[in-house]
This record gives structure tokens, C-alpha cells and sequence, in this order.
């Protein structure tokens, strides 16, 4: 390929990522006229058929997926290499941009920072604290290097591996009467209003399901999506709650002895399998995956 025609191989890389030709238009500052006849420029110089159009967007072809991985990983090499090279950055200076859900900010990724730092203390981050669904967006989109989740992503290209089970233990308030007794059973809280996520969160999910193991459907008086509005909502009084052994509880919230252990969620981490990933990155991805001393200490 004439190295004039390179810039066809970032218009294929954005619609690449985007799957849409439309957004990667307006990420590149140009006309979606003009990236889609650069795409069928690039298929034209190459002989194969990168994209599938379906509808209003694009859906890389098997040829087309192989391709972008190598054009993602030269990009990213490149770009590093530059920056490194001319002055503008050292291989250190590349911020690591991490995304966790809101109940892992409480001692998780805290821990595993901490760790990190003290072997690689010149690695900066930067954070996006949200829900599964759009720290996955995130990543998928770019705009993250790593995500924590509680659960396996849906998508294909996104790469999940467990690295720590999170114990789930039941709480209510100081003074309520569940607080004096020395051992709590699931199935005698059938009348017991229940302070929970709302509907899709996977500890909402692990508590209807404890629930109904139990024999009943709870009973729920509020439902949030901030991991630190149920302890406060069960210190006002609003009922008992099932939350990650390490939430940030007030000290008028207490936790409950139960009969037997409840259910642990799968902590894992995720990345997308074939996208380059800068070296900052990597090295951090290594030290989580690698180091068991973060699921020693959770």
C-alpha cells in the first residue's frame, strides 16, 4: 500500500471499533460519504471484503477482524513508539484507564492499586466508576483499557477472567430486633422488608435468588443503583439488605450471623481480546492476573 494511502487504514480502524460508520464519521472529523468510499478504496487495494453491511452499520467479516487486530496492535505500537521516541512521553507516563463497578471502589480495586503501586509506582490512572452495562461500552468503545465486573461480559470480543470470589453477608440495623439474635436463618425473613439494587444488578439477582431458595419472594422497600444508599437506607430504617462483605457500612448497620454461608459473586477482569493494549496496561493486567495476593486479602 503507498504510504499516501495510510490514512485509509485509520478510517478502518474507527469504523472497525465503531461497527458504525456514522459515529466513526464524526469521530474522524469527516463526512460518512467520504470514510464509506475510503473503506471501498482500502477493500479495492486489498482484494477482500473487510466489512458486511447490515442495516445502517457494518459487521467485520472473518478477514476483516484478523485485519483490524493487526492494524490495531501496528497503531497502538506506533503511537508509543513515537511518543517515547520524540519526547513527548516515556513508556511510564501512558495512563492506565480503569473501570469497576461502584461496590468494588469500597476495598478491591483500592487493594490492587495499592499492590501495583508499590511495584510500578510511576503508573497513573484514571477512573469511570458505573454500572456493568457502561463500563462495557466504555471499554468496547475505547475509552477504557480494563474493567472489573461481577460477571462474565455477553459480548464476544470482550476477554473476562475470575480472579477473586466476594462473600455476600446480610445487614440491618443496629437496633433492629434480627441485631440481638445469635444466628440468623433466610427462611424465617419472609416478612422482613428488604433494601435491594434495582432489577439487573448482580447482587439483586444473588438476593431474589437467595430468596427463593429460602422460600419466599421478598418484600422490597427501596431499590437503588448506588452501592452507598443501602447501608443508609437500612441505618434509616428501611429494612435488612444482602451486600459485598466490604461494603462501607455506618456503624449503626450491623452484620448478621446466618446460618451457613451466603452466596459469593465472581469478581473478574475484563479487556478486549484483540485490541492493542498499551505497555502500562499490559503490565497491569499481568500483575492482577498473575499476582494471588489479591485474592488472599478479599
Amino acid at each position: 500500500m503507498h504510504k499516501g494511502d495510510w490514512y485509509l487504514l485509520e478510517y478502518f480502524r474507527i469504523v472497525g471499533r465503531h461497527q458504525n460508520v456514522s459515529r466513526a464519521a464524526e469521530q474522524l472529523g469527516t463526512s460518512q460519504p467520504a470514510v464509506s468510499r475510503g473503506i471501498a478504496r482500502l477493500e479495492s487495494k486489498l482484494g477482500v471484503s473487510l466489512f458486511e453491511r447490515v442495516g445502517r452499520s457494518v459487521s467485520l467479516t472473518k478477514k476483516g477482524r484478523l485485519f483490524l487486530q493487526i492494524v490495531d496492535r501496528a497503531h497502538g505500537e506506533i503511537e508509543e513508539a513515537e511518543g517515547y521516541l520524540f519526547g513527548q512521553s516515556e513508556p511510564t507516563s501512558r495512563i492506565v484507564a480503569l473501570g469497576f463497578l461502584r461496590t468494588l471502589g469500597t476495598q478491591l480495586v483500592p487493594q490492587v492499586l495499592r499492590q501495583f503501586k508499590e511495584q510500578f509506582p510511576k503508573v497513573t490512572f484514571s477512573f469511570s466508576q458505573n454500572n456493568t452495562t457502561r463500563i462495557e461500552e466504555q471499554l468496547d468503545n475505547g475509552d477504557l483499557d480494563l474493567i472489573f465486573t461481577a460477571v462474565p461480559p455477553h459480548k464476544p470480543s470482550l476477554a473476562w477472567k475470575r480472579i477473586v470470589d466476594q462473600k455476600l453477608v446480610l445487614i440491618a440495623k443496629r437496633t433492629h430486633s434480627l441485631a440481638s439474635k445469635n444466628l440468623v436463618r433466610l427462611r424465617d425473613l419472609s416478612s422482613e422488608p428488604f433494601v435491594t439494587f434495582k432489577t439487573g444488578h448482580v447482587v439483586r439477582t444473588l438476593t431474589d435468588q437467595l430468596c427463593s431458595a429460602a422460600g419466599f419472594v421478598p418484600t422490597i422497600s427501596f431499590e437503588g443503583d448506588d452501592s452507598s444508599s443501602i447501608p443508609g437506607f437500612v441505618a434509616a430504617g428501611f429494612g435488612i439488605a444482602i451486600v459485598p462483605s466490604d461494603s462501607n457500612l455506618p456503624s449503626s448497620v450491623v452484620v448478621l450471623q446466618t446460618a451457613g454461608p451466603l452466596m459469593r459473586r465472581q469478581i473478574g477482569l475484563v479487556w478486549v481480546e484483540e485490541r492493542f493494549m498499551h505497555s502500562n496496561a499490559r503490565e497491569f493486567k499481568t500483575f492482577v492476573l498473575n499476582d494471588r495476593s489479591v485474592a488472599e486479602e478479599n
